[in-house]
């Protein structure tokens, strides 16, 4: 179905999974992320691997 097919088009050979994207929010609302300013943090998987 579209699942296989979104997996096989991802650099990775997967979707991201929920756990990696709710990472990135826990680091990015962490003091950890405080000296990062203007990154831009691209986690579009599915729409960039859509488009090819």
């Amino acid at each position: 179905g579209w699942i296989d097919a979104a997996n096989a088009s991802q650099p990775f050979g997967r979707l991201l999974a929920a756990d990696e994207v709710a990472n990135l929010a826990v680091f990015l609302l962490s003091d950890a992320s405080g000296p990062m300013t203007g990154a831009l943090i691209d986690q579009e998987q599915w729409v960039v691997g859509a488009n090819r």
